[in-house]
C-alpha cells in the first residue's frame, strides 16, 4: 500500500505554484479558441468580394458579422492633421497613419494609410487630389486598449487607435467609431504611405503556450513527489494480513 506523509510547509507553498500554473494554462486554451475562432473570420471575410461600407454597416444591422470583411468606399479624406500610430514593423518601431475619410453618402470611418517614412509635424495632413478616390481594404474592429497601454499624446504620437477622438471634429455626422478601415489596395497617391494588411501574419500560438503551462504544473508536481520519495515521506509498504 502507498505510504504517504506531506510536508505541510511543501505542501502548502506547492498549493499557490499549481494555481497559478493551472489558470494560466486554462486561459491559453481559452485564448486559443478565440484566436482560431478569430482566424476563421478573417478567413470567410477574405473570401467574399469587396462591399461598398454602406452596404455593410446595414447588413450589421440585421444581426450580421462584418468585422474583417473587404470593403470599399468612395469619398475624400476630411481636412485634418494624420494621427501618427506607434507600430512594429519587420521587429522595429514604426508609425501609421490613421486620418478621416468622408465617404460618399454622409459615412466618416477612420482610415489606416499605411506605415509613414518618418515623423512628421503634428500638423501634417495627407496629400488630397482634389476628386474622390476609392479605397479598398479591410474592415478592422477596434480594439480597446489594455489597462496598461500607454496614454495617447494629442498632437503627438498615439499608441492605440482612439477613433472616438479623430471622430470628434464630426460627432455631429454619421460616424463609424467602431471600425477602422485598413487600406489594402496600392497607393492611389505617390505621396500617401504605404500600405499595410490588417490581417498579415496573425500568430496563434496559444497551444504551445497552454502545454507549456501545464506542463511547468505537471514538472513542479513531480518535483514535489520526487522530494518526498528522497525523504522517505513517499513509498510503498507489503500488505500484511
Amino acid at each position: 500500500m502507498i505510504r504517504f506523509s506531506p510536508a505541510p510547509g511543501l505542501s502548502l507553498a506547492l498549493v499557490p505554484v499549481l494555481a497559478v500554473l493551472l489558470t494560466l494554462g486554462v486561459w491559453q486554451v481559452k485564448r486559443l479558441h478565440w484566436k482560431t475562432d478569430l482566424l476563421a473570420q478573417i478567413a470567410h471575410g477574405q473570401s467574399l468580394a469587396p462591399t461598398p461600407l454602406g452596404a455593410l454597416l446595414d447588413e450589421e444591422k440585421q444581426g450580421g458579422l462584418i468585422a474583417w470583411r473587404k470593403v470599399e468606399a468612395r469619398g475624400h479624406i476630411a481636412n485634418e492633421p494624420v494621427r501618427t500610430l506607434y507600430a512594429i514593423r519587420n521587429g522595429k518601431p514604426a508609425l501609421r497613419a490613421l486620418a478621416p475619410f468622408i465617404v460618399d453618402g454622409g459615412v466618416i470611418i477612420t482610415v489606416d494609410f499605411g506605415y509613414m517614412p518618418k515623423v512628421v509635424n503634428p500638423d501634417y495632413r495627407l496629400p488630397r487630389s482634389g476628386q474622390d478616390v476609392l479605397l479598398q481594404g479591410i474592415l478592422k474592429p477596434v480594439r480597446k486598449p489594455g489597462r496598461f497601454a500607454p496614454k495617447n499624446q494629442p498632437g503627438g504620437l498615439w499608441h492605440w487607435p482612439d477613433t472616438a477622438s479623430i471622430m470628434t471634429p464630426f460627432f455631429a455626422n454619421r460616424t463609424v467609431e467602431t471600425y477602422i478601415l485598413d487600406i489594402e489596395a496600392p497607393r492611389l497617391h505617390p505621396a500617401w504611405p504605404e500600405p499595410a494588411p490588417a490581417h498579415a501574419d496573425i500568430p496563434n500560438n496559444h497551444f504551445d503556450y497552454a502545454l507549456t503551462w501545464f506542463g511547468l504544473a505537471l514538472a513542479a508536481f513531480g518535483v514535489y513527489l520526487g522530494w518526498h520519495v528522497r525523504n522517505g515521506r513517499l513509498g510503498f509498504t507489503a500488505h500484511r494480513d
